[in-house]
């Protein structure tokens, strides 16, 4: 559930650390999660409780699920899969904060992390220089305010992390 500033700030770091893949094609993967009819599907959750924040977040994502819907061979398929990624390691830096979650519904987090996404896309632009999509144009919203819940320094070291990663010995480990 990063936004997709930051799913596409994660894609260009890997970019341009992995000059091999097709740039197009990874950064429309990197994004086709999102934009399917079915997020349990489209992300391979294990649940689909939505009475607590962090009980839905544990379960949101399954990789070893996912890897035998898609072409991994492909750049859009790893793309596709390196959103499935990201979208782990940002769901693990937020159970760190598990005390502050534990009483706030799914839909509570889910309004704090939009407001958070508007107030934050600025400096991940900025930083990561990405560029949106024209398909993804209408998710562009800045705002100016203080981030409730992204800790920017993390979300960072998550992103800078998952830039070096490297994808086929991560696929081989699952």
């Amino acid at each position: 559930m990063p936004g997709i500033t930051i799913h596409l700030a994660a894609a260009n770091e890997y970019l341009k650390n992995h000059p091999d893949e097709n740039k197009e094609e990874f950064i429309n993967g990197s994004i086709a999660p999102d934009f399917t009819g079915d997020s349990i599907k489209s992300h391979h959750s294990s649940s689909n409780v939505f009475d607590s924040a962090m009980c839905y977040l544990r379960g949101k994502v399954n990789l070893r699920e996912c890897i035998k819907d898609f072409d991994i061979d492909s750049s859009f398929g790893r793309g596709y899969f390196y959103h499935l990624i990201t979208d782990d390691r940002f769901y693990s830096s937020l159970a760190v904060f598990e005390q502050q979650f534990k009483l706030l519904s799914y839909e509570e987090l889910r309004n704090m992390l939009y407001h958070d996404y508007a107030v934050t896309n600025s400096f991940f632009k900025d930083k990561y220089k990405v560029v949106m999509p024209e398909t993804v144009k209408e998710f562009d919203i800045n705002k100016t305010g203080d981030s409730a819940i992204i800790d920017l320094g993390k979300v960072c070291d998550m992103i800078e992390g998952l830039g070096v990663l490297n994808l086929d010995e991560y696929l081989e480990s699952l």
